[in-house]
């Protein structure tokens, strides 16, 4: 047999060669790099150095005009020695004076006046007191500072507390009189973007520009370029006259940057490692030769001794590793085969076991088990088991949004971040998929603890992966749990009760992560269906009377759908009685107040329980709908002849309903109406016939006393307009189907049942 091999492994060595005349290369390059990083440093000091001194001088440029501008001038000067407040005329003035300074000087954001005597602030365009003016913390801490910088560093203002986005400016403030600041101050406001913009006019390619306030702040520049990632060296220059910093980064470091850590040892150690490498290049071979050349001779004895089953010696014309491939062909060809078989068919029999497991539709004996989960690869212990189900939301819209190839990518990523977590927390866990949108989990018992793994640290596990899939998916996934299982037989149980878990995604929404059996998981404590009724038909009533608490009763509905747990058969069941409870009561209305209503549509009615996913899809474009639907109906009132009648009288009568005798009679005699033409206007306008409207007003004051007080059902009786009880029972019956004793009964058992579940 040739030795090839050896050959080889010297001819191997020759890159050695190549790589030492390339650090020789490395060197002269490192040599000349440092030569031109030199220069480069030196031209960016000058460059920052210019940088300094441009905008020192545009702010000095805008600091001159303000002493002379705004200190010397009459008008200013006026408005500060006001003592008794100032006059509009006046203001007009100063105003005047603030937009001709400002006008030649675009960089200035904002400029206001402070008056000390009567803490006013003038700005350009609006006044206003300290206590409201956005900008008032700014203003104390000036005043609370007499040392403060001529101009402060980065900062976010806001002129007004309403406005939704502050913006980053940098102030000069100038107290006045210019050495005491007795009677307020001057604030000029310089854009953040102006500083930036003259920066960029300034720039140099390959040359970053950075400046930082006294405290760090970012004035000119981005984070990219303020940063010191990648090691690149700075200049860095400050402001006598701002304090500020100005620092300069070479843009891009480049290969070379490497080069410059080294020193001139590299070109002594380039030159020995060219001598080093030959000398041992050979010796090297030879020694790694050496147990190749005893593997090769234990082969062929072994092949001289088993000649009879066909083995093959080495040719005189094959190498080394010809005889080893020939040798090994045949044990991978056998391993192969053998790792296929065992494959073939273990993820769907992991996925099926998974299955039965979750089901509980196979009793296995335990020595069954035992060999089962052998089969499957899958050792440890199995007791302490908790099952969780992780569903992917709004699933159906990324279906129709991606294609299948991504949704199977988003399945990989979902559950290899869990399994990663698991693995990291030391948490052994099995996931198979038990649906086209849903994962399961079977947590189990780790080997060292001594009790079940606590459902809690299993929802801080899930809430770390639904904020990594936040932050970096396309889709969010919400968690249910279980309560841990002692045994094999108790995980259908766990599964079960995770399934009911998840179900609280319909009332308090996905990307969540719900435990089975956690402190507000108390199904029923809304009041259940009766409760849900009675809310659509008062939020009816309200709409349709015009009254303003319809939308809180509109709330309260969405609040015990969520609070008694309902299903999305159940919710698609309300919604639709909503929409007909509503379409009822406004048959009420007059007729022009009926089309009104007929060209309204309202939206957040599901057909089916696949139009939604939680109640928190359907609450916004619903109430949304109605408001519109409200500005219409009220548009639509106020144009109508009697509508301040309507309303005048109503205001009568929530005033005067205490009164026994109080009837149409009286109204009718109140505005000096005939009590036909009254009524008529009161059904028309109101929609409701007086006599109703009155025994309503009268009950709904009478449930708030029954519920809020203690007092007597006669007591209230008498409050509300009734002298006999009888009289008030039998009319209470007739509209809330039961007696004031048992709705304070009902309800205040209720609410003493929702504080010791709370």
């Amino acid at each position: 047999m040739q030795k090839k091999w050896l050959y080889r492994l010297i001819l191997s060595y020759l890159p050695i060669l190549f790589a030492v005349v390339s650090c020789l290369v490395i060197v002269f390059f490192m040599t000349l790099n440092e030569t031109v990083r030199k220069q480069t440093l030196r031209a960016n000091e000058i460059y920052a150095q210019n940088v300094v001194q441009v905008v020192d001088t545009s702010l000095r440029g805008i600091e001159t005009p303000t002493i002379k501008g705004l200190l010397l001038n009459d008008r200013v000067g006026g408005f500060f020695q006001e003592m008794q407040g100032s006059t509009p005329y006046r203001d007009y003035g100063v105003t005047e004076a603030l937009l001709d300074f400002m006008s030649p000087l675009p960089m200035i954001d904002s400029v206001y006046l402070y008056r000390r005597a009567d803490d006013k602030v003038l700005m350009q365009s609006f006044s206003s007191s300290l206590p409201s003016f956005g900008d008032k913390a700014f203003i104390q801490r000036t005043l609370a500072d007499p040392a403060v910088p001529v101009w402060s560093g980065l900062r976010q203002m806001q002129l007004f507390p309403g406005d939704r986005e502050p913006r980053a400016v940098v102030s000069l403030s100038k107290a006045v009189p210019y050495f005491s600041g007795e009677q307020g101050l001057i604030v000029v406001n310089v854009r953040k973007e102006s500083i930036q913009s003259m920066i960029q006019e300034m720039s140099r390619e390959n040359v970053d520009v950075c400046i930082k306030d006294r405290v760090g702040g970012i004035i000119g520049g981005s984070e990219q370029s303020c940063s010191d990632e990648g090691g690149r060296e700075k200049i860095s220059l400050t402001s006598a006259y701002t304090g500020w910093n100005v620092e300069v980064r070479l843009a891009g470091v480049g290969a070379f940057s490497l080069l410059s850590a080294f020193s001139n040892l590299w070109a002594l150690l380039g030159f020995a490692a060219i001598i080093g490498g030959i000398a041992a290049m050979t010796y090297i071979s030879h020694r790694h030769y050496r147990p190749l050349g005893q593997v090769m001779n234990r082969i062929t004895a072994l092949a001289e001794q088993h000649r009879e089953r066909g083995i093959l010696t080495p040719g005189s014309s094959d190498d080394e590793f010809a005889f080893i491939e020939r040798s090994l062909e045949k044990l991978i060809e056998q391993a192969n085969d053998y790792e296929r078989q065992q494959a073939e068919g273990l993820p769907y029999r992991r996925a099926h076991m998974f299955k039965e497991l979750m089901e509980g539709s196979r009793d296995m004996r335990p020595e069954e088990w035992s060999r089962e989960r052998e089969s499957l690869g899958m050792g440890g212990e199995w007791e302490g088991i908790v099952v969780g189900i992780v569903e992917i939301d709004a699933y159906t819209s990324l279906s129709t949004e991606y294609p299948a190839r991504d949704l199977a990518l988003f399945k990989f990523m979902l559950r290899s971040v869990i399994q990663e977590i698991a693995d990291d927390c030391g948490e052994p866990l099995w996931t198979e998929w038990i649906g086209p949108d849903r994962l399961g989990l079977l947590y189990r018992r780790r080997p060292d603890a001594d009790r079940p793994i606590d459902p809690a640290r299993l929802a801080a596990m899930a809430r770390q992966a639904g904020g990594w899939l936040k932050q970096n998916a396309k889709f969010t996934a919400t968690f249910g749990f279980g309560s841990a299982a002692e045994d094999l037989p108790g995980v259908s149980a766990s599964y079960r009760k995770a399934l009911a878990a998840l179900d609280r995604k319909v009332a308090e929404g996905p990307d969540r992560v719900y435990v089975f059996g956690r402190a507000g998981e108390q199904v029923g404590a809304g009041g259940g269906m009766d409760a849900l009724v009675q809310a659509v038909r008062e939020a009816a009533l309200a709409f349709r009377l015009g009254s303003d608490e319809w939308e809180e009763l509109v709330e309260r509905f969405f609040a015990l759908i969520a609070a008694d747990g309902c299903s999305k058969e159940d919710i698609v069941r309300l919604l639709k009685l909503l929409e007909a409870q509503f379409r009822r009561e406004m048959q009420e209305l007059p007729p022009p107040m009926q089309e009104i209503w007929a060209g309204c549509t309202l939206r957040g009615i599901p057909a089916s329980t696949a139009d939604f996913e939680w109640i928190g899809e359907l609450r916004g474009p619903l109430l949304e709908s109605l408001r519109e639907a409200e500005g219409q109906l009220r548009e639509g009132r106020m144009n109508r002849e009697h509508y301040d009648l309507a309303n005048r009288m109503k205001a009568y009568v929530a005033e005067h309903y205490g009164d026994p005798d109080f009837s149409l009679t009286h109204i009718s005699e109140a505005f000096e109406g005939n009590a036909k033409t009254i009524s008529r206007i009161f059904k028309e306008e109101i929609g409701e016939k007086f006599v109703d409207y009155l025994a309503r007003l009268r009950m709904e004051e009478a449930k708030r006393l029954l519920v809020e007080s203690d007092e007597s059902v006669q007591t209230i009786a008498e409050k509300v307009g009734y002298l006999y009880p009888m009289s008030f029972i039998r009319v209470f019956k007739k509209l809330e189907g039961v007696t004031p004793g048992e709705y304070r009964k009902e309800r205040q058992g209720g609410e003493s049942k929702q504080k010791r579940g709370g």
